[in-house]
């Protein structure tokens, strides 16, 4: 269990900076072997909002979309440095996808603006972290990580006619929707700044 946003919150005597922190991953699992853990990660998001029209005369309703999943697997192996504190190291295979869609972005032209992306990403990352036991079964610990990423971005733009007591003459010409897909590779480097608690069943 990630108790960072805990700690943070009397450590820096209620600052509201962390009042808000979410950690990416919700829950995490492991899997004691006599060779090593298997660790497994997930973690996700979702919102669903409606959106007041720009215009007073447009009874469309509009919405903003937005969802994420957080997922991990990998493998670490552990040595003991004394009776209370053990070292583990490995590393972790990564994926994410993360959607959002606003069907109001600005309108311009008798036209409403809206705007989808969608962001996946897969990485790989060796690890070092540290654990220190307060008992047989419970224990603190924090790693740090450092992942090679894959991602590709999906957008799309596109229109929606606002509906009008009194429509255009002549017309007005739709916009054409614009449709871009781009790809990334870079690393990222995780502190270890973020605490868990482990309780070992």
């Amino acid at each position: 269990m990630d108790v960072t946003g805990f700690l943070k919150q009397y450590l820096n005597f209620g600052s509201s900076q962390y009042l808000s922190y979410f950690p990416t991953y919700n829950l995490t699992y492991r899997r004691h072997f006599n060779s090593g853990n298997l660790r497994a990660k997930i973690g996700g998001s979702y919102s669903d909002n409606q959106v007041a029209p720009i215009n007073s005369n447009d009874s469309t309703k509009y919405y903003d979309l937005a969802s994420s999943l957080y997922q991990s697997i990998g493998w670490e192996f552990c040595e003991n440095l004394s009776k209370r504190w053990q070292v583990f190291y490995g590393a972790d295979a990564r994926t994410s996808v993360v959607f959002s869609k606003g069907n109001q972005e600005y309108e311009n032209d008798y036209y409403v603006y809206g705007e989808s992306s969608r962001a996946q990403v897969f990485a790989i990352a060796p690890l070092l972290g540290i654990r220190f036991r307060l008992t047989k079964r419970l224990s603190i610990l924090t790693e740090a990580s450092y992942s090679i990423n894959w991602e590709k971005d999906n957008s799309n733009t596109y229109y929606t006619l606002v509906p009008s007591p009194i429509p255009p003459y002549p017309p007005p010409t739709a916009p054409k929707s614009v449709t871009q897909s781009l790809t990334k590779t870079y690393t990222a480097f995780s502190q270890p700044l973020s605490v868990f608690i482990d309780f070992t069943l």
